[in-house]
């Protein structure tokens, strides 16, 4: 294999830690999507210790969500679902499957102290 001397080529590649899983907070599955929801759980509860809350949901995009169920001890399950459906569904196909980074910042405060 000979090449053209006239061109640079550059390689840029970025390298960082595979994390298992590839999963840190939520999941949200397609309803075409490759893998099934039972899988998918199954696969989680081999990989993770924590334990992930199953939200099926009967849309034309979005089958399930999967989410750390101590995410939802800080936002409510509802609150959570019609976040996904407004802002994520248009946003992705019936085939296909989105990874969820979550943070939840609660302030509290308390006029008793």
């Amino acid at each position: 294999m000979s090449f053209d001397r006239n061109f640079k080529h550059l390689l840029r590649v970025r390298v960082k830690e595979f994390n298992i899983p590839p999963i840190s907070d939520g999941v949200v599955l397609g309803r075409e999507a490759p893998i099934g929801c039972a899988a998918f759980r199954k696969a989680l509860e081999l990989l993770v210790v924590s334990p992930f809350e199953h939200i099926e949901l009967d849309d034309d995009v979005i089958g399930d969500i999967l989410v750390r169920r101590a995410f939802l001890r800080r936002v409510p399950q509802d609150y959570l679902v019609q976040f996904v459906l407004q802002r994520i569904k248009p946003l992705m196909g019936s085939e296909e499957i989105m990874q969820l980074d979550l943070n939840a910042e609660i302030l509290i405060e308390d006029e008793t102290l």
